[in-house]
């Protein structure tokens, strides 16, 4: 009973595409199902996955091929592999539910902006600093007039995160790229229109890479 009851948990997170793979099932050829933002490369677990993973469930043709990959998938960050439940996976989905409360932008769910994904990899900022830096500005001028660089304000919002208080994975990773940190950082535009990740996007790679056990 636990047993099933541990498989069923892990299956969870597959329920979501399975249900757009029915299509793919009733055709005489196999071929990779189609999904419409539930497969893992279209919704917020896409910033989990890794080069190869990404290359390897792209190949993917059968809908027992995408169950596969999707239990591995999951049973590779789950820390606790022997026991009951993801822990790793149950934190993911709480700060997906989180993002998409926090930081949606027009018609983007939050867990797919640039800060909706910083959240979900790394968790809610220890710091976080507003501030406004000038950046080079391009004035194409008056027509016939030689074009002039000027510069503008552009209001920023920084991430801080103490070494730390980083998971231990990611600081191996860290110290091996760049050695002893005091601090990571990820910088982002502060427009409430909408808000791009301006520095730090190799933590957040490093962070996915981090979070696989296996």
């Amino acid at each position: 009973m636990a047993e099933g009851k541990h498989r069923g948990w892990r299956l969870a997170g597959a329920l979501a595409a399975l249900s757009a793979l029915v299509l793919g099932c009733q055709s005489a050829e196999p071929r990779r199902p189609t999904t419409s933002g539930a497969g893992l490369d279209e919704g917020p677990t896409r910033w989990l996955m890794l080069p190869e993973e990404e290359h390897q469930y792209r190949r993917l043709r059968t809908t027992r091929e995408v169950v596969d990959f999707i239990e591995e998938f999951w049973r590779r960050r789950d820390p606790e592999p022997d026991k009951p439940g993801n822990p790793f996976a149950k934190t993911f989905y709480e700060r997906v539910e989180a993002a998409d409360r926090l930081y949606s932008e027009g018609g983007t769910r939050g867990s797919l902006t640039d800060r909706g994904r910083a959240l979900v990899l790394l968790g809610p900022p220890p710091v976080l600093r507003y501030g406004q830096k000038k950046v080079p500005a391009w004035n194409p001028g008056r027509p016939g007039a030689p074009p002039a660089v000027q510069t503008q304000t552009l209001p920023q919002e920084t991430w801080i995160y103490p070494f730390p208080e980083l998971p231990p994975a990611l600081q191996q990773l860290i110290l091996d790229e760049e050695g002893p940190v005091a601090e990571i950082t990820l910088v982002f535009t502060a427009d409430p229109r909408s808000t791009d990740l301006i520095e730090g996007e190799k933590y957040l790679k490093m962070a996915a890479r981090a979070a696989v056990q296996r």
